[in-house]
């Protein structure tokens, strides 16, 4: 179990070091939003925003990307865990 989180971004402490609550209440309230936008962006993670490029065939094309956009949509509204957080922001966690 991650004991602390190391950050020293906007939010922090001076010391940098957060106990697991303290981090997560700090990108809560500074982050919360653009994470969710830096998640649907990482879309390289799902396999119909990774595929529809790579497509020719038209009906494929517009099913891939019609699943992709949706998860895109769905990916905005949900807030970030833990380690969504931490690789967002660059902490360590130790």
């Amino acid at each position: 179990m991650v004991k602390y989180i190391y950050y020293t971004g906007r939010g922090s402490k001076k010391n940098g070091k957060h106990s697991v609550k303290e981090f997560l209440d700090i990108m809560n309230k500074n982050f919360n939003i653009q994470c969710s936008e830096f998640l649907s962006e990482s879309d390289s993670d799902y396999k119909p925003c990774r595929d529809y490029t790579k497509t020719n065939n038209s009906k494929k094309y517009k099913k891939l990307l019609k699943q992709c956009n949706k998860y895109k949509k769905n990916t905005k509204k949900r807030k970030c865990n833990l380690d969504e957080y931490i690789n967002f922001s660059g902490a360590e966690q130790k």
